[in-house]
């Protein structure tokens, strides 16, 4: 949890799943769906693919690894959490590097390097590798993530409070939030889509998530290209999709929402179907035997509000549904 998570963000969720799976091998005989609905708010959600398959490769196993090859064969260990949980849990003296490390290093080293570079973490690695003492290596390890996250910050870091103050060249240059080097930054795309709210049966309808999080569930979307009209784009993709005409269609709020470097604005709207007609003829037309269903019935659920958190669903759903209670319903 705590890759790419603060850990006051992530903590209430690291409460919830130990108190709702206590081992191992409770994770590992959870469903999927759970697993994936518990995680729901805390992004990066192959990580939760990838800690629910690891349970499951260790409970297959009926043991722990407790070396750093052992780790890094689960799935979802990389370098860093590999030594993180070998230093701390097991005493094996390798250096965990994160983001709080490097800044740490490139200023007690004076290094003006990009800190995203492959050649820099290398060059990084094994700088705090060469600190790292043969005993206490987890209390080492968590002391300079600490000393990156509340003293040496990447804005107004608090040298004065530092305990390697005479020893840091960013520091003597009176410039310390310069190092290391400010990484070129991915220019952000922006994508425009348009979302629609329909109830059936007092439930609002939803569908699996085809634009953020495969797997997730979402109020259908479609993706509107420049010079299109969102109703237009919303009305004719559900008749294709669903087989009903779209009535009612009322516009709701203009949402955003942001994932890495991908920027949405989503157009919102609320509509209500026509029931359809009984086919004249068993044969569909030549353009509906054309046409993608990307959501055929089974994909379709329709819950209430309160059963949606019981299953996978992202930030944008629950920005979705806030706005449709205060204007749209």
């Amino acid at each position: 949890m705590l890759q790419q998570t603060t850990v006051p963000h992530a903590t209430a969720y690291f409460l919830k799943f130990l108190e709702r799976w206590p081992t191992v091998g409770a994770l590992a005989a959870a469903p999927d769906d759970a697993v994936m609905a518990a995680w729901a708010g805390l992004g990066y959600y192959a990580r939760a693919r990838n800690l629910h398959r690891a349970a499951r490769v260790i409970a297959a196993r009926k043991e722990f690894p407790n070396t750093l090859e052992g780790l890094r064969e689960l799935p979802g260990i990389g370098p860093y959490t590999a030594a993180a949980v070998a230093s701390i849990a097991f005493g094996i003296p390798e250096a965990a590097v994160d983001g709080n490390v490097v800044r740490v290093l490139c200023r007690l080293r004076g290094f003006k390097l990009d800190p995203k570079a492959p050649r820099t973490l290398a060059r990084l690695r094994n700088e705090a590798q060469a600190l790292v003492p043969a005993r206490g290596a987890g209390d080492h390890n968590q002391a300079v993530m600490e000393l990156g996250a509340l003293v040496c910050t990447p804005r107004a870091p608090r040298c004065g409070a530092c305990p390697l103050r005479k020893l840091c060249k960013a520091a003597a240059s009176g410039k310390p939030e310069a190092f290391p080097r400010a990484p070129q930054r991915v220019k952000p795309r922006s994508i425009h889509l348009v979302a629609g709210v329909v109830e059936r049966r007092k439930k609002v309808l939803l569908v699996e998530d085809e634009y953020m999080v495969k797997g997730h569930l979402s109020v259908p979307m479609f993706p509107v290209r420049d010079g299109e009209r969102p109703a237009n784009v919303l009305r004719k993709g559900w008749e294709r999709i669903a087989r009903r005409a779209v009535t009612a269609l009322r516009p709701v709020a203009t949402l955003r929402h942001s994932v890495l470097d991908r920027r949405y604005v989503v157009s919102l709207f609320t509509f209500k179907e026509k029931t359809p007609s009984p086919p004249r003829s068993c044969q569909p037309e030549a353009d509906e035997r054309s046409s993608p269903i990307p959501f055929p019935p089974s994909k379709i659920r329709l819950l209430s509000p309160s059963q949606i958190a019981r299953h996978p669903h992202g930030g944008l759903l629950l920005k979705v549904l806030a706005a449709w209670r205060e204007h749209g319903r």
